[in-house]
């Protein structure tokens, strides 16, 4: 079989979007799950986000006309992140996979800026998780995919003081706070990332203060999603997450999710005791131990 790999472009997008739903969906399947659902007109902002950030990290493999596989890594400060490495299911087992790894993991090595090698993966992935971990990236902390719902936020038993935030503009000065905020808390600043997202339909920022000093911010989307979300003081998370329940409550959302670092043990029993219930469970992988994930919530797998 004769494999093309190359850097993807435009053209690429829908193909790789669905090559991901299949991957996806083989997966739902295979645990009796209810199938993945994701339209590619909105998800194409984030497709492009990936393809203009990336550099040369965006490789796409394939089969004659078909896309067999792609994978994605992005440098954000001293973090090289592999966001994604997917085959479709009819092409697995072929070594594609192995090969578009082998291909990514000499520009992380190579890069004197890329400090710590980072990836995420679900955690009964044995396959990738295996590949990684013989390449020296190795398994340091579980993600708990959590949903809840409206009705269980007036069970709780424990009540919690919401932190007041303000609505974050796409700013430099924004930027900044949230940057600084990222280095003390992810060790790894990402403006681009945070410009993306400020701009993005759906979604809104927001920044917390205390004596006038930002402290935290956190981003929501109008499908429910929290995250990511970061605060200087782990006390400082539940209130946070607090606001943005809140807040989607009182624009009529009713259904919430959120991506939650094993090691954020306050978030945890917040969201527990208000109903949630895991949904999914992955695994954040790296090549030395970084951030202060018991400040943190990340904003989803493939931008931690």
């Amino acid at each position: 079989m004769e494999v093309d790999y190359r850097p993807a472009e435009e053209e690429d997008l829908e193909l790789t979007h669905a090559v991901m739903l299949d991957s996806l969906n083989q997966f739902a399947m295979q645990r009796a799950l209810p199938l993945v659902e994701m339209d590619f007109h909105e998800t194409l902002p984030l497709w492009r986000h990936f393809l203009g950030t990336s550099g040369e990290g965006f490789l796409v493999a394939k089969v004659k006309t078909r896309l067999a596989g792609f994978c994605c890594y992005i440098l954000r400060d001293n973090l090289w992140f592999l966001s994604y490495l997917v085959v479709a299911p009819e092409f697995q087992g072929t070594g594609i996979a192995r090969e578009l790894f082998e291909r990514a993991i000499p520009e992380a090595r190579g890069n004197e800026q890329a400090e710590v090698l980072a990836a995420y993966t679900g955690a009964s992935n044995w396959s990738s998780i295996s590949l990684y971990t013989r390449n020296g990236i190795f398994p340091r902390m579980p993600v708990l995919k959590l949903e809840g719902d409206i009705s269980g936020l007036g069970a709780a038993t424990r009540e919690v003081e919401p932190l007041p935030g303000e609505v974050a503009s796409l700013s430099e000065e924004t930027i900044a706070f949230m940057n600084d905020i990222d280095l003390e808390v992810r060790e790894a600043s990402r403006d681009v990332d945070h410009r993306f997202w400020l701009g993005a339909r759906g979604m809104r920022g927001y920044i917390f203060r205390s004596d006038d000093e930002v402290i935290g911010y956190a981003y929501v989307g109008d499908d429910g999603a929290i995250g990511p979300l970061a605060a200087l003081a782990a006390e400082n998370v539940e209130q946070v997450l607090c606001f943005c329940l809140d807040r989607l409550s009182s624009k009529g959302v009713d259904r919430f999710t959120l991506y939650v670092p094993g090691d954020n043990t306050g978030a945890l029993s917040f969201l527990y005791d208000r109903g949630f219930k895991i949904h999914d469970l992955g695994l954040v992988m790296s090549s030395l131990p970084f951030g202060k994930w018991q400040n943190y919530i990340i904003s989803r797998p493939s931008l931690l």
